[in-house]
Order: structure tokens, then sequence, then C-alpha cells
């Protein structure tokens, strides 16, 4: 059973075909209204996590505890003024930050929530390749932020894009191959030896993840981590913004909601990037009576992941260009080739 079922069932008086496209959307929704208000909860939770480690009260006057912070900078990001860069790309430059939100918000979407009581199965995508589509969503972004840093005629915005084209080359790569890893060894009991389906579906590698794949594979953890904070573009890894030396790098030109979009996007990939983590290394949604409560197994870890990134955003200063480019290609690239190797030696003997 799952939650798509249940709505069906609850809409099944307007006819077979409406009440399940009908489920279908109200589902989505329903994921993209949870995920926007743990974006929203994110925020909150950083800006006063790295307060307290900074020796400050962090928001502390909108609201109870500040919470109300946030809705007030939402209302002063609606009411900035949009100031244009003179020579831009007017299309491009519109479409930049848009990009990079949808795509963001699509990519949770294909995520397995795992099961939650009555609910049953939260997950909105049922399809076996839901591996291959959440990393064919994730090389969209840096269309994104590419036509946002072009399009503005600016050098700061061309030089921070210029490093995040050298970023995503340097560790796409290792991360891919980290997670080929895993489609291998999910490709073989290794309890029985034999051979299941399921290697290309976020839902059904949790399914074969009785022991969780970072316990097995704890190299491939290691640099899909790496990789994932990466992509993330956060300290120390956030050479496309540079704050202190480029501005902001590609978002140096933009104001108002378009930059908000910008600065969503990024908590989006902080928090699915510790989501993917939880589902391809750490058991997902599994757990004792993951029938009932496994949602909240995958939101626990999840949430642990997110708050040792933030630990790591606020703590580590920036690394130079040439040493994170070195990183991928030299270290990451070497290690998930012998990470590769050893999962295809691993299934060979389980088998």
């Amino acid at each position: 059973m799952s939650l798509l079922v249940r709505i069906h069932q609850w809409l099944s008086f307007l006819g077979n075909f409406t009440s399940l496209g009908l489920a279908y959307i109200l589902q989505t929704i329903f994921i993209l209204i949870f995920v926007g208000i743990s974006f929203v909860a994110l925020i909150y939770i950083f800006r006063k996590y790295m307060a307290r480690i900074q020796r400050r009260v962090g928001p502390n006057r909108v609201g109870k505890f500040g919470l109300l912070q946030l809705i007030a900078d939402l209302f002063k990001l609606l009411g900035k003024e949009f100031i244009m860069p003179e020579r831009r790309d007017d299309m491009a430059y519109k479409l930049a930050p848009i990009i990079v939100m949808i795509a963001t918000m699509l990519a949770f979407i294909l995520l397995p929530f795992g099961d939650l009581a009555y609910f049953g199965s939260l997950a909105v995508t049922h399809s076996k390749v839901t591996l291959i589509l959440m990393f064919g969503i994730l090389s969209i972004l840096p269309i994104g932020e590419i036509l946002g840093g072009i399009s503005t005629k600016s050098n700061y915005a061309l030089l921070g894009t210029m490093r995040a084209v050298a970023k995503d080359i340097s560790f796409e790569i290792p991360m891919m191959i980290s997670v080929l890893a895993i489609v291998i060894v999910s490709s073989r009991s290794y309890v029985t030896g034999g051979a299941i389906t399921g290697g290309l579906s976020l839902s059904g590698i949790v399914a074969n993840e009785i022991i969780p794949y970072g316990i097995i594979e704890p190299l491939g953890l290691l640099i899909f981590f790496i990789s994932m904070v990466a992509r993330a573009s956060y300290s120390p890894f956030d050479l496309g913004e540079s704050d202190s030396e480029l501005i902001s790098g590609y978002t140096t030109e933009y104001s108002g909601m378009r930059f908000g979009l910008f600065y969503v996007g990024l908590f989006g990939m902080v928090y699915l990037s510790s989501f993917l983590i939880s589902i391809l290394y750490l058991g997902g949604s599994n757990g004792p009576f993951d029938h009932y409560v496994g949602f909240l197994y995958l939101f626990i870890k999840t949430d642990i992941l997110v708050l040792i990134s933030f630990l790591i955003w606020v703590t580590l200063p920036r690394i130079r260009i040439d040493k994170f480019v070195n990183l991928g290609w030299k270290y990451l690239l070497p290690l998930s080739m012998i990470n590769l190797v050893y999962a295809g030696l691993f299934v060979l003997y389980i088998r």
C-alpha cells in the first residue's frame, strides 16, 4: 500500500482515470510542500547553528526565537527591486535561477521516502530507473549556473562560472563511478548470493540494502560524500561563489527573488545530497518496523548528515582552485576506480 493508492481510494467516486491522475498531482504537491517547509527550516537551523559556533545569537527578533525571521526575509526579497545588468542576455538571465530551482525540486520527487503507518509508501515516482533519472536531473543544475554566469556579461560572474564548470567536471566522474559500484553490489544478494533486480531504482537499492552499503563500501561512501559536498557548492568547495574573492560568483549580478532562488537551491542541494547518501549508503528507510516508521528512519539519518554538512560549511576554509581540481582528478578518480574493482570482486566472492 502507498499514499498514492490511499488517495486514489479516497477519490474513487470520481472514476478510475480521474482519481488516479488527481492522486499523482496531490501526492506530488504534498511532497513539494514538505520539501519547501524543510528548506525554510534548514535555513533557520543553519543560521542558528552557525551563530552558536561563532558565539552569536542568530535570528532572535522576529517571532519567538526568531522563527519568523525567514518569513520577513522572504517578503523583503519579494519587495526588492530587480536590478538587472544592462548588457545581459535577457532570456538566459531570467531562466537561470528558475532552472536551478525546478531541477532541485524535481529531484525530490524521485526519492523513496519510505513508509509511514497508515499512509504506506510516500514515494511519488515508482519507475525502475529512478537512479538514472536522478542523476539526469542533477546534470541540469550546472546549466542554470552556467547561464547565470555567462548571461550577465560580468567578469566576476564569468570567473565563478568557469570555476563551477571545473568543479563539476572534476567531481562528477568519481561520483558516478562510486554510484556504479553501488549498482554492481546491489545486483547480488549478499545473503544468498543470488541475482536480484532493482539496482537502477532507488527504492530497489534500499530494498536490497539489508546491510548498509556504507559498511560494505566505506571508500565509496567517502568518495560520494566528498563529491556531493562539491556538487552542493558549500565551503570548502564553494569555488563557484567565492564570496571573499568574486563577490558572489555567478550570482553576483542577481538581486531580489532571483538571487533568493539560487540561495534556496543551495540549501536544497545540501538536503538532497544528505537524502541520497542516506538512501545509497546508510540503509535509507530500513530499520525495525520500517513498514510503519521507515520515513522517520530516513528523516533522522538525513538530518544527522545535514548537521555534519553544516559543521563542515562553517568550520573549513575554502581550498585553492588548483588543489581543488587535483583532489578530484589525482585522488578521488583513482580511488573510485579501486572501489569499483573492489565492488566487482565482492560480487564475485558472494556469488
